[in-house]
């Protein structure tokens, strides 16, 4: 979950990404993965710390090790990729069912990343992380 420039154009450009999950190799809307799931889940990336861009073999590292910690504490975890409405950026991480909003934001910092992204029936949320 990508992003540069000032403050209020990071958080714009949050709540401007288009989430895609993918589940048995078919892609979702947020709103799609929620009634099959019917409970809240999240997307969190080890990818480009901080908003700095990152190689693809760097992000899909921190990305692999990220996946390592999750599965200790998640037994559904989906691919999850986060999209620029106006360009070509694309960022991978992962999506868990349910869980301890807590662990997440403390792997969200472990991986200095600014936010994750929380979706409940009601739509979806940003929580800082910093």
């Amino acid at each position: 979950m990508g992003g540069s420039g000032s403050e209020a154009s990071l958080w714009q450009s949050y709540k401007e990404t288009i989430v895609e999950m993918v589940l048995k190799e078919k892609s979702l809307s947020d709103r799609q993965l929620y009634e099959i799931w019917k409970t809240d889940f999240y997307m969190i990336t080890a990818a480009n710390p901080f908003s700095k861009l990152l190689t693809d073999d760097e992000n899909r590292i921190r990305n692999q090790e990220l996946h390592s910690l999750l599965i200790k504490d998640y037994q559904e975890i989906l691919t999850g990729i986060g999209k620029d409405s106006t360009s070509t950026w694309t960022e991978e991480g992962w999506v868990v069912r349910g869980g301890e909003e807590e662990k997440l934001i403390l792997l969200a910092k472990k991986y200095e990343q600014n936010a994750i992204f929380k979706f409940t029936q009601e739509g979806r949320e940003i929580i800082d992380c910093r």
